[in-house]
This record gives C-alpha cells, structure tokens and sequence, in this order.
C-alpha cells in the first residue's frame, strides 16, 4: 500500500487553504497547526477541538506519522543520538548536541548521500532517496520532545537550534528543506529565528546557486576539504566537481546577501587535512571575506584508518589561520562513545 503525503509536509499557508476549501471557519486552520507544530501531535485523537468529520477527512487523505523510534544512545558527554525508521523502513539519524548557551538539533535531509566523501560514514552507503519536508520536521518534533521529557543539563528550556548537518547534502534536496524552513521560521509553524537555523553542504554548485538565488536568510557553513581543487577532490570526490573559487564566491555572495558571516568547515584528518601548507594555502584564499573556519577533528570511522590529528597539529593549523587574521575556533566532535558521527549508527544497524 502506498503511503499517503505526510500532513506536516503542507506548509502552514497551504494547510489554511486545505481548511478554507473545507468550508471551515479560518480559526481551525490556527487550531491544526497548532496541533501540528506548537504541540507536535502524532495521533488524530489528540486534537481534541477539532471537528470529528475533519479529523477522518484529513486521516482519509493525509498521514500523520512518518518516523519511529528505532534507537535512543546517550553519550558521556551528553549528546543523544536517535535512529529514526521511515515508512517504507528505511533509517535515517538525528543528533542533540548539547552546546555551552542552547541544545543544537543536527537533522538529516536524506536517506544516505551521493557526495562519497572520505571522512563520512553515510557516504558509505550511497544514496537511497531524499526526505519529505515532513520527514525532516518530524525529526525536529521529535528531538524538541525528547528535550522536554529530560531537560539537557544545565541548559534548561533555552531554545534550540537546528543544523541541517545529518545525513544527506542539503542542497541535493533543496526543494523540500525550502519547504521546511518556511514552515520553521513561519509564525504558523516553528516561529523561529533564522539566526538559529544552519544550512551545512558540500558545496554542490547547482544547490548553493539555488541557495543563493532563494536567500532564506539562515546561516550558512561550507564544506571545504582541501586548499586546491586536486586536494578537495581527493577527500570529497562529488563536491569536488564544483571548483574552489565557485564555491567559495557564492558563499561569499550568500554570507554579502544576508549580512552574516558564513561559516567554512575543515575537516582535520591526521597525515591529509591538517598540513601546515594546506593551512597557509586556505588563509590566503578566506583572507579579507566574510568567513570564519570552524576546524572539526574528525570522528574515527569504525571499519577506516583515517583518524584525527593530535591537539598539537591542531592548534598549529589554528595558529597559521589566527595569525594571518582568520577567525578559526576548533569544534570537537561529540557523542563519539555512541557512534554519533553521521550515518556510523544506521551504517551498523544496516551490517548487523
């Protein structure tokens, strides 16, 4: 049986239209919204001030649910990692990383990823098909409940942020993580600030076109990977078909359009990506623009050799940016005790 489109997949105008040409008052369309994303019900029967004939009418036509809870880890260090069942038994994973000032929900746009990147364990499976606009605010739904079930530590009811940094190339997908960013920063829907949104991608030139084009108006972090097209290449063989200097100007244009400095990922791999050299060649070409570097050690890989340099080599490539006058902070990878790397938990699910 085929699945049906997944409610939460409308966006909160088309949901007033779906209500409107119902011949229902506009107050209801206010009333399933809120029981769509104030509340994030997931059966019909808790939304108990609508009308029981609208209720089955829109179970008739729509889904409600698109995920299930496969797996729930925990880390030392406080991150908590989920495996998410879709309908058609796919998995897909979500993280809460807990921050210094707020929660950060990294959500995944894809089932699996084309961008065969070196460092990642979801490219390792390939692509299988992109997520519904649903699916990916399910997830959301779904982290934000887990928050309010058990507080992280220390940070209480702060706001969450989301990292478009799971599974999947974002920009592959753009079409429905559009939709899903309307319906984050509507008021009708999430009502966030798209200061607390982040978009983080590969670079695929088509995709971060789009992006530019579409201007969301949320952050925005680019994917390097090497200082030369030959090095980026190496360690990200798809992205990498987009050019440097291609990426790194519509980043620019993209950070110049939203007034807010983009972000660049390095990801540090020991004898790879933490040469001094690289380091040299990469404050060069981000000197000047509206860039910071976040440096991410790698999370080891469980069936790879490559690993992560040691603290030395780390704050040696972070000096050679500081130094030449670009903004450079190390983030450390969490949850590694639970496999929190993307794709490594569904990746042994799938082996197992």
């Amino acid at each position: 049986m085929e699945n049906k489109t997944l409610l939460r997949s409308l966006v909160p105008g088309d949901i007033a239209g779906l209500v409107a040409a119902a011949g229902l008052p506009a107050y209801r369309s206010g009333q399933l919204t809120d029981w769509l994303f104030t509340h994030g019900a997931l059966t019909w029967e808790a939304m108990t001030n609508l009308p029981g004939t609208l209720r089955k009418d829109l179970a008739e036509r729509f889904d409600l649910v698109g995920l299930d809870t496969v797996e729930r880890q925990v880390s030392n260090d406080g991150t908590r990692k989920f495996l998410f069942r879709l309908r058609d038994g796919a998995t897909v994973e979500s993280v809460i990383i807990p921050m210094e000032e707020h929660p950060t929900f990294c959500v995944s746009t894809q089932v699996g990823c084309a961008m065969a990147c070196r460092f990642c364990a979801t490219a390792k499976g390939g692509l299988v098909r992109n997520l519904d606009t649903g699916e990916i605010l399910e997830q959301v739904l779904r982290l934000r409940a887990d928050i309010a079930a058990e507080p992280v530590p220390g940070l209480g009811d702060r706001q969450f942020n989301i990292v478009f940094m799971g599974m999947g190339e974002p920009l592959d997908n753009w079409e429905e993580v559009e939709r899903s960013l309307v319906t984050m920063m509507d008021e009708r829907g999430l009502a966030m600030s798209g200061r607390r949104i982040q978009i983080s991608t590969s670079g695929p030139g088509e995709g971060l076109r789009k992006l530019v084009a579409a201007s969301p108006g949320v952050g925005l972090t680019l994917s390097l990977g090497g200082s030369t097209d030959e090095e980026r290449r190496a360690v990200m063989p798809v992205p990498g078909r987009t050019s440097i200097k291609e990426a790194l100007d519509l980043t620019v244009r993209y950070a110049q359009g939203t007034r807010r400095r983009a972000t660049v990922a390095w990801v540090l791999i020991a004898d790879s990506t933490d040469d001094p050299g690289q380091a040299e060649r990469l404050a060069r070409l981000l000197r000047g623009k509206p860039l910071k570097v976040n440096l991410i050690p790698m999370n080891p890989l469980d069936d790879a050799k490559l690993a992560p340099p040691d603290e030395k080599s780390i704050q040696a490539f972070r000096r050679i940016l500081t130094d030449a006058g670009v903004d450079t902070f190390v983030r450390a990878s969490g949850g590694r005790d639970i496999a929190a790397a993307c794709g490594q938990l569904r990746r042994r699910r799938l082996k197992s």
